[in-house]
């Protein structure tokens, strides 16, 4: 079966604002609400209320002295002016696009216009701007509702159309070209919103390259409904499904070519769960291909290659600083890292099921071997280490004591801001980054009996920056997940963007690294031709701006596609006789 993913797919700006400050908010505060729910999607709302958010219907069921998050769709002006006399703070997270509607609403009770809302009579987000039109105004649904509305205004009061930001774009087309007609006085605002009208769009063209249409999405979401009925409008099977148990699995299988789509309220984990369970579907019929697919998905999933890939930047480094690489230093650093990433992904349950749901299943089916692979894999790497001495041993023991009790509650709550050192904010990345450094640009000098030099120095920079960027791409690329367990990562603390920029800086740092190494006579030419892989780090940082890459496989074959490349270069460099 091949599936073709939406590229507008997920939580729009408008969605992924309210919940980033609902989950912001919850790190810090104890007392928090939402008014209402904050978007429609039950496993985002259950993950609000594990983290301690409460849901309140009205704005007498918030006490005083808590916080009241106002949901993306708004809220009208009185219930706003109550909450403002109330004893509460307000964190507002009312949509941009929806707080335009709301004040062209407002514009036009002020200047005594009628206002038309197109939009679903029973939604937050209309109620809330028919409110702000204080009584002048009508909610129409189609071209009859608007005739029959327009039967109702005085032909002498100016109107105003205007949309709900999720609606039909060729209903709004519609309306428009009738209440023209009828009324070429009225003013027309575009008030749908650009991810609405392009996720309708890519659903009527995926429609003609596509048997069937996944729509993935909460039931209870206006903007998800339309992506399902469009879908019908133009002739192909649709299927609305909230989870993977809702996949009509048997009749799924029939189709050859299946599209998927999101609406704007589903997370990106909830799309990666629907994509692994639908590729679960296409791999019924056995063959070559798909047994040799299954084959990588476990050398991936296992963090084997991982560990193969920190192995041969050991050889890279090894190079870089003059030093012969011999296998046992490999094998300390790839049981090392094994080892670690293993037994952090057996610890940290929680956030691989909200992260990576396709691993759960996964790490349960094979708990037994790779746990006992997982702890073969430290005690080996902490084995080799000492008989290599003891300062290459303290380094792995070390090391690997930090990443055993990284998520271990070390320190009491009255005593110290952070219990654990997972929760020190920014932790992950750092730790990663020094960790790596340590045990492959540092581990090999006193592993092989050579001195510190400053080729070391060069080296450790070259290893930091693949090793920090590599794991700045996994934060933003989960930056999402990270926010509802609470784990405040880089990008979470500094946003995406931010991110980025971080990430390039320490690329460029190592890159003047490399060069003045080269220029100074600290590193042989090695050091030009290992620029590569600072440019490959770079092009993964810009791969996290792409969306639709949700297969966890495949974004981990490229990310560390990077580890295996600094061994191809400075292999072939040496084979070369240039080092």
């Amino acid at each position: 079966m091949k599936i073709k993913l939406a590229r507008t797919s997920g939580f729009c700006y408008g969605v992924r604002r309210a919940v980033n400050l609902a989950f912001d908010a919850a790190l810090d505060t104890s007392d928090l609400y939402t008014l209402g729910e904050l978007i429609h999607n039950p496993q985002v709302l259950e993950i609000l209320k594990m983290r301690g958010v409460k849901v309140a219907e009205n704005v007498g069921e918030i006490p005083d002295g808590a916080s009241v998050i106002i949901r993306s769709h708004g809220v009208s002006p009185d219930i706003m002016a109550r909450l403002e006399s109330r004893n509460v703070r307000i964190i507002d997270a009312t949509c941009p696009k929806v707080a335009r509607v709301q004040q062209l609403a407002g514009r036009a009770a002020r200047l005594g216009m009628h206002l038309l809302v197109f939009g679903d009579r029973e939604h937050s987000e209309v109620k809330g701007i028919a409110a702000h039109a204080k009584g002048q105004a009508s909610i129409v649904n189609d071209v009859t509702g608007l005739r029959r509305a327009l039967r109702h205004i005085p032909e002498r009061k100016p109107i105003i159309l205007v949309a709900q930001t999720t609606q039909n774009i060729e209903t709004w087309k519609e309306l428009k070209s009738a209440l023209v007609s009828l009324r070429p006085d009225a003013e027309v605002y575009e008030t749908i919103c650009d991810a609405t009208d392009k996720r309708q769009n890519e659903v009527r063209e995926l429609a003609h390259h596509v048997e069937a249409l996944v729509i993935v999405g909460g039931f209870t979401s206006g903007n998800t409904r339309r992506l399902a009925e469009i879908a019908s409008e133009e002739g192909i099977p649709a299927f609305h499904v909230e989870t993977e148990s809702d996949l009509p699995k048997d009749e799924l299988a029939r189709f050859k070519v299946l599209g998927v789509t999101a609406g704007a309220s589903t997370p990106s984990w909830m799309i990666r769960r629907i994509l692994h369970a639908l590729g679960s579907i296409g791999a019924r019929k056995k063959s070559f291909v798909t047994f040799l697919s299954s084959v990588w998905q476990f050398i991936v999933r296992s963090n084997l290659l991982v560990a193969v890939g920190a192995a041969q930047l050991l050889y890279a480094a090894s190079r870089l600083e003059q030093i012969e690489p011999q296998l046992h230093y490999q094998w300390i650093v790839a049981a090392y890292i094994f080892g670690m990433h293993l037994l952090n992904h057996f610890t940290d349950r929680f956030s691989t099921q909200i992260k990576y749901p396709a691993r759960v299943g996964f790490y349960e089916r094979y708990r037994r071997l790779l746990l006992t692979l997982a702890l073969m894999g430290t005690a080996s790497s902490l084995v080799v280490a000492y008989v290599l001495g003891p300062l290459t041993f303290a380094i792995i023991f070390v090391f690997s004591a930090l990443g055993l009790v990284y998520r271990v509650e070390l320190f009491g709550k009255r005593r110290l801001w952070a219990r654990r050192l997972m929760d020190i904010p920014g932790s992950k990345d750092l730790f990663v980054g020094l960790a790596w450094t340590a045990v492959i640009a540092v581990l090999v000098v006193p592993a092989s009996n050579s001195n510190f030099t400053l080729a070391t120095a060069v080296t450790a920079l070259f290893v930091f920056s693949l090793a920090f960027t590599r794991s700045l791409v996994y934060s933003i690329r989960d930056v999402q997940g990270d926010r509802m367990v609470g784990r405040e990562t880089i990008p979470v603390l500094i946003g995406e963007a931010w991110s980025r920029r971080l990430g390039v800086l320490i690329l460029i740092l190592a890159g003047a690294g490399l060069i003045a190494g080269y220029i100074m006579g600290w590193c042989s030419i090695l050091a030009l031709f290992l620029l590569a892989n600072l440019a490959y780090a770079y092009l993964t940082l810009w791969l996290t701006r792409l969306e639709w890459m949700h297969s966890d496989v495949l974004f981990e074959t490229i990310v560390e596609g990077n580890l295996i490349l600094t061994w191809l270069i400075a292999y072939a460099v040496h084979l070369a006789g240039l080092i």
